[in-house]
């Protein structure tokens, strides 16, 4: 089976990469130092590059298919108690059958203890046996991490030139980013959509000519409320300061590794 490609990039601005701004550029340098990879710059790209060794991977969950009742129809759980014509048939035939058994028993009453009890084991419904499905073989994956080395608003020039040379579609590729929208170290993927403000996204939307991409977003909160008046200044300078080494222990520890889970699954 051939590799899947993927790449990963991370945002940040590269001449200050232990900023809040830059959590994408820490999130991938803490799953290369994991992978053992070693950084280099690629000057076509304007960005530093490193690339995995083929690596085996879950593949994605499969959606659950819905169970079939016994005549073959979908039954949801909120539908069990509505009966079709050909279950009132069935049913009407099923209280038949107990009906005559109930008589077959009544009139066999003297009959042995053996008679009795192989009479009650044909009664038993007989249950299906649960199906156990094998765990799936983990598929190949190779993945390529970059870091831009342009600033943060033009940065999708960069992306644009490695899925090029890549031969990768936008859906091949994930940029992890920072988010004021989510609080501290909480993390989430999303596909699509608008930039929502971060001129990073922006800057990628706009290369690529579409914001059909995925996205890993990791929350670094937002100004304390007694400065958090929303102006262009306190917002500049809250995100470009540089991480309290508090933050980053969290990070480090709590965060990343679960950016880095997520990420090896896709």
């Amino acid at each position: 089976m051939e590799a899947k490609k993927l790449l990963l990039v991370g945002l940040g601005n590269y001449s200050h990469p232990q900023t809040r701004h830059s959590i994408g550029m820490l999130a991938l340098d803490y799953i290369a130092s994991h992978l053992n990879l070693t950084w280099t710059k690629n000057k076509n790209w304007s960005a530093t590059v490193t690339t995995t060794t083929t690596i085996y991977v879950d593949p994605p969950k499969r959606p659950k298919i819905k169970q079939k009742n016994e005549a073959g129809t979908n039954m949801k759980k909120q539908d069990k108690n509505i009966i079709s014509p050909n279950d009132e048939c069935v049913l009407k035939n099923g209280i038949q059958k107990i009906f005559d058994d109930n008589v077959r028993s009544e009139e066999n009453n003297n009959t042995s203890d053996v008679s009795k009890s192989e009479s009650t084991h044909s009664q038993q419904t007989t249950l299906p046996k649960p199906r156990y499905r094998p765990k799936p073989d983990p598929v190949p994956l190779e993945i390529t991490l970059m870091k831009p080395l342009l600033l943060m608003n033009v940065s999708g020039k960069s992306v644009y030139k490695a899925i090029r040379e890549l031969k990768l579609s936008p859906a091949d590729i994930i940029v992890v980013h920072d988010d004021m929208q989510r609080e501290l170290g909480k993390i989430s993927l999303k596909e699509g959509g608008s930039a929502n403000g971060h001129n990073g996204i922006k800057s990628v939307i706009d290369a690529l000519k579409t914001n059909q991409f995925r996205r890993m977003r990791i929350g670094i909160g937002r100004p304390p409320k007694e400065i958090d008046d929303r102006s262009h200044d306190v917002i500049s300078s809250y995100v470009l300061a540089r991480i309290t080494n508090s933050e980053m222990e969290f990070y480090t520890k709590e965060v990343f590794p679960k950016c880095k889970e997520q990420l090896l699954k896709i």
